[in-house]
């Protein structure tokens, strides 16, 4: 009993020294106009799911075991990954040696919309793309977006630039998730087939490839095995690793809704997938962006969302952010965001989800002036710039990060 005390207390005693060392909290600039003290996620209801995501970052960091995944659900603030980039970044540096590789990503080149700035893709041949705001199209998934070529010569290319100083990343694991139907043309590499092991999951809509080595560039092609197969419909690239660490993905869409969410018919599909630990639920800016604001669809479609996440896993944490403070039409402060805050705060109680308020944080109702007069917000007083981003994003890790103190205090 005593050498089980021994090592709990040792164990816990690593963890504080390396916080220590690592100079946690983040250190972030000072305004006045912030509210600092209100940096915490808030729990209106149970808080067990984080308890038991907090008892496998225990595993991760006590003794170097697991992976703990993360999916950033949201529109335009993820879709431009500063934000969660830099929460990612956060996180793989946190204790040394745990990055599990990028996470997510896709070619948004193939509808010219911006892409993340950390990797670059290319294409050949002809793709149509979807995406969950333009409404014509529920064949779409989690990560709210396909894209779809009938050219079985038809390629594309991922590229990691690795251009922060601070984290590299490079995998040699690789999912894909697609379409998942006999007329479909079969993913590979353009890689020696040697150097990799494919293994195909067509009953659950991905291939996984295992390659030899460590990789920051990947090239994919597709193969005809039968004249009646004619397409191919890609949701997204997944480039992990073996290491234990922390895997960030930010599943972003320009302009999404809930609504815009709810009309993924495969987002059950592809959670159980992705399989993640933590969900962060990034969505309300679009909903409320609006002189006529519905505050009951809203709350229904919220609470819609988190109840198909729990269908898949009823143990998973989801931590929601109220929207931030914003103007409408670049003319005047939006009074919605006040309402999703109440609301958010009901769903909480009622879901047993954690609720991260940037709308208190920023300073509540017309702050965003304030952040633009500073530089932390664009013209348009909805985005951020990318300092705005990065404040933010440190802000969050801090939040996340004393809330995991507090399970180690009662360990």
């Amino acid at each position: 009993m005593f050498k089980k005390f021994f090592l709990i207390f040792f164990l816990i005693f690593q963890i504080y020294s390396k916080l220590e060392a690592q100079n946690f909290p983040i250190e972030v600039s000072q305004y006045e106009f912030i509210n600092y003290d209100k940096n915490y996620l808030e729990f209106y209801g149970d808080s067990s799911n984080f308890e038991k995501l907090y008892t496998k970052i225990d595993s991760l960091l006590f003794l170097g075991e697991g992976q703990i995944t993360i999916v950033q659900i949201g529109a335009s603030h993820t879709q431009a990954d500063v934000f969660s980039a830099q929460v990612r970044k956060r996180f793989q540096n946190f204790d040394y040696g745990n990055n599990a590789g990028r996470g997510y990503v896709f070619p948004y080149k193939m509808m010219n919309t911006n892409n993340p700035y950390d990797y670059y893709t290319k294409h050949t041949g002809n793709w149509i793309v979807s995406r969950n705001v333009d409404g014509n199209n529920t064949l779409l998934g989690l990560t709210g977006i396909s894209s779809t070529t009938y050219d079985s010569t038809a390629t594309f290319s991922v590229f990691l630039r690795n251009n922060d100083t601070e984290i590299q990343h490079s995998f040699n694991r690789i999912k894909l998730i697609h379409t998942s139907d006999t007329l479909n043309f079969i993913p590979t590499l353009d890689l020696d087939t040697a150097l990799f092991t494919r293994i195909i999951n067509f009953d659950k809509g991905y291939t996984e490839f295992f390659l030899d080595n460590y990789y920051t560039k990947v090239d994919f092609i597709l193969e005809k095995k039968s004249p009646t197969q004619n397409y191919f419909s890609l949701f997204g690239i997944f480039l992990e690793n073996d290491e234990p660490g922390f895997i960030y993905h930010p599943m972003g869409i320009n302009g999404a809704s809930t609504k815009s969410v709810l009309q993924c018919s495969f987002f059950e599909q592809h959670l159980k997938i992705v399989n993640p630990d933590l969900i962060i639920i990034d969505l309300g800016t679009n909903d409320g962006y609006t002189s006529k604001f519905d505050s009951v669809a809203y709350e229904t479609n919220y609470t819609t969302i988190i109840e198909k996440i729990k269908s898949v896993n009823s143990d998973i944490a989801i931590v929601a952010f109220v929207p931030n403070d914003c103007y409408l039409y670049k003319k005047r402060a939006n009074p919605a965001t006040a309402t999703q805050e109440r609301i958010l705060k009901r769903i909480s109680e009622k879901q047993n989800i954690a609720v991260w308020n940037k709308y208190e944080i920023m300073g509540g109702f017309n702050s965003s002036l304030t952040w633009y007069k500073n530089l932390l917000m664009t013209y348009d007083r909805v985005h951020f710039t990318n300092a705005g981003y990065q404040l933010l994003g440190d802000m969050f890790f801090n939040a996340f990060i004393n809330s995991y103190n507090f399970h180690l205090e009662k360990i």
